[in-house]
């Protein structure tokens, strides 16, 4: 599903202004995807739009404690990661929710730092901070791990 995200970034809803979504799914199918997985594939973009958009959370000072799922889901490296940039101050607490919730709804078992550099770039980019974006896409690139510091789980 993932990969299905990225190509659809990558190709489509970072580059092009107006999206034709029926001419979009007739290309995905023809690429090789099912109808299931490009609906829910929008579906995931349109809900991180709809987040993006909503209001900021307020209390800043709050200390965000993963669920045992997301504890499961996520790696250690890419936990890290989104602790980095939280604390960078390159994401807001708002962002690090959306990201965690755009997480949760994928359907996959596990997510890796590379994926999690992913979302954290689709993320940002959808909510405007091309600044930030570009310092993401920088770190999926050349392959960095930013932050070293022990995680929740050591």
């Amino acid at each position: 599903m993932l990969d299905l995200l990225i190509y659809l970034f990558e190709n489509y809803i970072s580059t092009k202004p107006k999206l034709n979504m029926n001419a979009i799914t007739v290309e995905l199918e023809e690429a090789g995807f099912n109808n299931k997985d490009i609906s829910t594939a929008f579906d995931w973009f349109n809900h991180l739009e709809k987040l993006s958009k909503g209001p900021e959370l307020t209390n800043k000072n709050s200390i965000r404690v993963l669920s045992h799922k997301e504890y499961e889901k996520i790696s250690k490296e890419g936990f890290t990661f989104l602790t980095f940039l939280l604390n960078a101050k390159i994401l807001n607490p708002t962002e690090f929710e959306v990201i965690l919730d755009q997480i949760m709804i994928l359907n996959q078992k596990y997510i890796n730092i590379d994926e999690m550099r992913w979302i954290v770039m689709m993320t940002l980019w959808k909510s405007g901070k091309e600044n930030s974006y570009l310092f993401v896409e920088d770190s999926l690139f050349h392959n960095c791990l930013l932050y070293t510091s022990p995680s929740p789980r050591d």
